[in-house]
């Protein structure tokens, strides 16, 4: 009997460019939703048939996910999507944490425009209520971050690092977007802390808030010392 794939995942003929690179981008599109679930067993045959190609590039696009650790390879040969231990969280905190600490650190002696970040906060408070968007805005703001400092290698590791971050707080049930005054004030604070850096103020203070702002956002406050 022939396979199909999970009902809720949605997948669309393709027809031109890299094969790869679009069965990679819709594969990650469905693990990111929810859509593919930790612990979902997928197989490269029957996303194949889903996207209308061969097995070929379905194949390398699942070694390329696996290597972004979004797919983990099963005994059988088949893949599945990880299953997350809180203890993952913590690690996947502080990595993040780094990450965006050494970009803090770059941008405050490299001084760029920062519209772009006051743009993100914008975008927070017109989502609403609406968590998609708000949640896309809150990733963007420290995207951005790290875009700034203009180190293309810190961006390739952070994005693939923020997709696993995704993964794990699906997975654990801790993305959530609630519009509030804190989740605006929150981000306002970080921005005018990094502008007062970039004026000559004290960059420790703004390293340690950002820090803060970081474990604690993702439930993590206890998995580093406070600096």
């Amino acid at each position: 009997m022939t396979q199909v794939p999970n009902a809720e995942a949605e997948f669309e003929r393709i027809q031109v460019g890299s094969l790869v690179d679009q069965a990679r981008d819709q594969i990650r599109r469905n693990i990111l939703t929810g859509q593919l679930r930790p612990g979902e067993r997928i197989r490269d045959s029957v996303l194949a048939e889903g996207m209308g190609v061969s097995r070929s590039p379905v194949r390398e696009a699942l070694r390329l996910l696996e290597q972004a650790g979004l797919v983990e390879k099963t005994n059988n040969r088949s893949y599945r999507i990880p299953e997350f231990a809180p203890e993952d969280v913590n690690e996947l905190a502080a990595l993040r944490a780094a990450d965006e600490i050494l970009a803090v650190r770059v941008i405050a002696t490299k001084r760029p425009p920062l519209d772009t970040l006051a743009q993100a906060i914008a975008v927070m408070v017109e989502a609403g209520d609406d968590p998609a968007r708000g949640l896309a805005a809150d990733a963007a703001f420290h995207a951005e971050v790290v875009r700034l400092a203009g180190l293309p290698r810190l961006m390739e590791r952070y994005r693939g690092l923020t997709d696993q971050i995704r993964l794990v707080l699906r997975a654990n049930e801790a993305e959530t977007w609630n519009r509030s005054p804190t989740i605006v004030d929150s981000h306002t604070e970080l921005l005018e802390a990094l502008r007062a850096a970039l004026d000559g103020g004290d960059t420790a203070d703004l390293i340690r808030l950002w820090e803060n702002h970081v474990l604690r956002g993702m439930a993590a406050p206890h998995m580093l010392n406070p600096l």
